[in-house]
């Protein structure tokens, strides 16, 4: 399957090519040597423990295939696809048609590369967030400064990463990037479910303190008949989100 590809697209009455619903395609690009296919590896395994995957690009031949990986959509009822794009702004280029969210990836000393890649994704109306690898805290204020696309997320610098190979990052997660790219706007719960109910919204995101807070919020939704998953990330003030999402609903709505 080619970057170009794009699974069981369906038409509206106008004839525009819609994608099916219920899946949800992230891309990586960025340029040669930052380290971008690790980090697509990192997402591809993380949610391969979670719900049904395809990979395309380079990250197929690195990806841990497990036995027990699930086959089905997870709660959410999402089937994900990471794109790991050829280095250069061409594959993003060819990418409207095929990819939701793209993120960039970057190192510190490469984040004057970053303009090009925004400006094709506002050319195509694509989504577009950063992803810095082989952060140190050095960096921080220079990260800080930075006007470009959102930060997603950030990556410490890491000797198995310099090695060629896909560190684990113990207690560490890559699922902010998940989050960005479901919705990264907050609500509070209360604002969330009257958002569903009202159709006002058919994804929502709510920030919550820690896992036990995340497991009350979830069963609200789904006793309102949404689907809802738990997706921890890395701030300090708290421990994750709560997504949910109208069934049925795209998740690109």
């Amino acid at each position: 399957m080619s970057i170009d590809s794009r699974s069981s697209p369906t038409e509206d009455p106008n004839g525009q090519r819609e994608p099916p619903e219920n899946h949800r395609r992230i891309g990586f690009v960025g340029p040669a040597g930052v380290g971008k296919t690790t980090i697509a590896t990192v997402v591809a395994n993380r949610l391969g423990e979670r719900t049904a995957l395809d990979v395309v690009g380079e990250a197929t031949t690195r990806i841990e295939r497990s036995p027990s990986a699930p086959a089905e959509l997870g709660p959410l009822g999402i089937h994900w696809t990471v794109v790991d794009a050829p280095a250069g702004t061409a594959a993003l280029e060819r990418a409207s048609e095929t990819l939701d969210t793209a993120f960039v990836v970057a190192t510190p000393g490469t984040l004057d590369r970053v303009a090009r890649y925004e400006r094709v994704a506002d050319r195509i109306d694509l989504d577009v967030f950063l992803v810095v690898n082989r952060f140190e805290e050095c960096h921080r204020e220079e990260l800080g400064a930075f006007d470009g696309p959102d930060l997603a997320e950030y990556f410490y610098e890491d000797e198995t990463t310099l090695a060629g190979t896909v560190p684990e990052f113990a207690g560490w997660t890559t699922e902010a990037l998940l989050l960005e790219s479901l919705q990264p706007e907050r609500m509070d719960g209360f604002e969330a479910m009257a958002a569903l109910d009202g159709g006002h919204r058919s994804v929502v995101n709510v920030e919550v303190e820690d896992e036990a807070a995340a497991l009350a919020v979830v069963r609200r939704f789904r006793d309102g008949g949404y689907a809802a998953d738990f997706f921890r990330c890395n701030c300090r003030c708290h421990d994750g989100h709560v997504i949910a999402r109208s069934r049925g609903a795209s998740p690109n709505d």
